[in-house]
């Protein structure tokens, strides 16, 4: 199975290139996680400590209901574009800030509807969060909710939602090329678009799909698309690092992490955010900077720069 209406031109492209060796289904079957019975006490005790979240702005609201409170312990450095969408697509790099057992950190990209206590979200990227895993790897990434984090969605498989399609990759896989410190950068591209379904997409390879079912505010599609790094930590210990660990003032090439080349899908066409409509926001400047600069390689992009150190009690 796979999208209906996606241009083919879109499938094209790099494939990723830490597909796990020697393990790939067979035709008709899929690669998925077992979930333990210990896994879903885990969620129950992430969702409660409110490890997941979703940045939001003073300046912008989905329907007009507000922004919503982050939970405490919780730090984002984001961008926000409001604008009718039907998903997005983009390019960050992966790092694995090291956390203690009870914190975690992310980059993802959201694409998100609705009223506070009914926000409709989809969301996809990368993470460490060893509460699940167990590890300090970053991982492929993903979560949904369709109350505003507070009973509803998951973490990847957690919970039925999320459809898996593809034989070869999983979520939850480790993602072993990790970027460097003044060194080599290692990206992933990451897409959620919706076609009938609202599909996951990394590089060319569509990995699955949440149900439009699932979501009564994202029927017509999205208003908001956010992306950037989200840090968690229980109130009485330091912060983790958030990307690369570096504040983005300390320099942009092969130092900070990022996304570039962001834009929001028309339902026809990908295209830039409009300068007017992207609000940028760090809810703890002291400890996570965010900051933007023109696309080297797309002149009409413009690039998000993000993180920053483990120094900050949230």
């Amino acid at each position: 199975m796979r999208p209906k209406h996606i241009p083919e031109s879109m499938v094209r492209g790099k494939s990723p290139r830490f597909l796990p060796k020697h393990i790939k289904c067979p035709p008709g079957s899929v690669l998925i996680k077992r979930t333990t019975q210990e896994d879903l006490i885990m969620d129950k005790k992430i969702k409660a400590l409110g490890l997941i979240n979703y940045p939001t702005s003073s300046h912008f609201n989905t329907t007009g209901a507000g922004p919503i409170d982050l939970t405490v312990g919780n730090a984002y450095a984001a961008a926000h574009y409001v604008k009718h969408n039907f998903g997005a697509k983009t390019i960050m790099n992966v790092w694995s800030p090291t956390t203690l057992s009870d914190q975690a950190s992310f980059a993802y990209l959201w694409i998100a509807n609705g009223p506070a206590d009914a926000l409709n979200v989809v969301q996809a990227g990368w993470g460490v969060q060893p509460q699940l895993f167990s590890s300090n790897y970053s991982r492929l990434l993903t979560y949904w909710t369709v109350d505003g984090y507070r009973k509803t969605g998951c973490t990847n498989y957690l919970c039925p939602g999320f459809v898996q399609v593809h034989r070869q990759i999983s979520l939850g896989m480790v993602l072993n090329q990790i970027s460097i410190y003044n060194g080599t950068q290692s990206d992933i591209e990451i897409a959620i678009l919706r076609d009938g379904e609202w599909w996951l997409k990394l590089f060319n390879q569509f990995i699955g799909y949440w149900p439009q079912k699932l979501f009564y505010y994202m029927y017509g599609g999205a208003n908001v698309v956010v992306w950037g790094g989200l840090a968690a930590s229980p109130t009485n210990e330091l912060s983790p690092r958030m990307g690369s660990g570096h504040f983005p003032k300390d320099g942009h090439q092969n130092k900070s992490s990022y996304f570039k080349q962001t834009q929001p899908w028309d339902n026809v066409n990908f295209v830039y955010p409009e300068a007017d409509k992207l609000v940028l926001s760090a809810s703890r400047p002291d400890c996570y900077g965010s900051e933007t600069a023109p696309d080297d390689a797309a002149p009409n992009a413009i690039d998000l720069f993000y993180g920053g150190p483990d120094q900050c009690n949230l």
